[in-house]
Parts: C-alpha cells; sequence; structure tokens
C-alpha cells in the first residue's frame, strides 16, 4: 500500500486545544480526491474551514464522507497560546508515530513559513535520532494552493475544532472515518 498523509491544524486558544489532522489517501485515489477536492475552490483559491459560512462547510465534511480516506488526528491539550510550537512538536510527535505504524510512507505538512518548516523538519529529526519513526517515512511541506489534498486535512481539522467549541454535528457525522489520539501537553 502506498498511503500518502497530508497534514493540517487547527489552534484553539479559548479552549485550551491544539489539533494536527492527517488525511491518508492511498495513491491510486489521490487524482480523484483531489479533483472533487477543487470543486469547493472558490474564485481560485483554496478551501479554508476558518473562512467558510456553515453551508460551505457542510458540503465539505459531505465531501469527506464521500471520499475513499482515512483521518488521524492527534488533540493535545491543555495548549498555553505562548507555546504553541511545543504543542506541535509533541503533535507532530504523536501523528509521525502512528501514520508510520499504519504503513504511511509520506507526509506532507502544510507549509507556514520557511523558518516554522525547518522547526517542522528539526521535530522530525529527532524524532528519528530518538527512534520515535525510522527514515523509511519521508516528511515534506507543500502550500494548498499547489495540493488540494492538504484541503482534506484543513476540513477534518476544522471538524474537530468546532466540535471543541460548540459544534459537535461536523465531527459527529465523519466520526467513523477518523481515529483520534488526545494527548497531554506538558
Amino acid at each position: 500500500m502506498s498511503w500518502v498523509a497530508y497534514v493540517d491544524e487547527s489552534v484553539r486558544t479559548t479552549e485550551g486545544v491544539y489539533i494536527l489532522a492527517a488525511a491518508v489517501v492511498d495513491e491510486p485515489d489521490r487524482d480523484k480526491a483531489r479533483d472533487q477536492l477543487t470543486r469547493l475552490s472558490q474564485r481560485g483559491m483554496p478551501f479554508h474551514w476558518r473562512l467558510e459560512r456553515p453551508q460551505r462547510r457542510s458540503e465539505a465534511i459531505d465531501l469527506v464522507r464521500d471520499l475513499s480516506s482515512l483521518h488521524l488526528v492527534v488533540v493535545g491539550a491543555p495548549v498555553n497560546p505562548r507555546r504553541q510550537e511545543r504543542a506541535r512538536r509533541q503533535c507532530i510527535e504523536t501523528l509521525l508515530y502512528y501514520l508510520e505504524a499504519a504503513g504511511t510512507g509520506h507526509v506532507l505538512l502544510e507549509t507556514r513559513n520557511a523558518t516554522a518548516d525547518r522547526r517542522d523538519i528539526a521535530t522530525v529529526d529527532q524524532c528519528r535520532a530518538r527512534g520515535v519513526i525510522s527514515h523509511a517515512i519521508r516528511v515534506d511541506h507543500a502550500r494548498p494552493s499547489d495540493e488540494p489534498l492538504l484541503w482534506l486535512a484543513d476540513i477534518v481539522a476544522g471538524a474537530v475544532s468546532a466540535a471543541e467549541g460548540t459544534e459537535p454535528a461536523y465531527r459527529a457525522s465523519i466520526e467513523p472515518l477518523v481515529t483520534e489520539y488526545r494527548i497531554q501537553l506538558d
């Protein structure tokens, strides 16, 4: 199996959670998934959960249910707003461990900026050095404008994040497709 994971985050400082979601897609299903996801684009812009109205979010959730994909989500809490990078590192470590254990060969993290991306790669290197993951799993960054499959991770992260607040219906409708890990952040 040639699974690729597409990863995005959501942070809810009010609820004190850091969410990292991976949409795992098998290689033969990627082109079809990309085609379906690009239908969510408006004016050529990538879909972004945080900027969408409830009706568009519901359409995106329907699409998640229709696609051939699995989702792993790490919810870290409590997150200190001034220590979000530490929360991200701990969530990345947990997520990569479970992705590799599930047979994922390649992980694409949504790019943030050059400095933050270097920190992510340093985290990956530390995970390898400590034996959390092997060198067999490849980790790169990509832009949502270049890779619509990152939108899938954004949708799942958004649905889980909404449920951490006051909107559980989004997560409830995709619950059978999501494996969630909760970790205690230090």
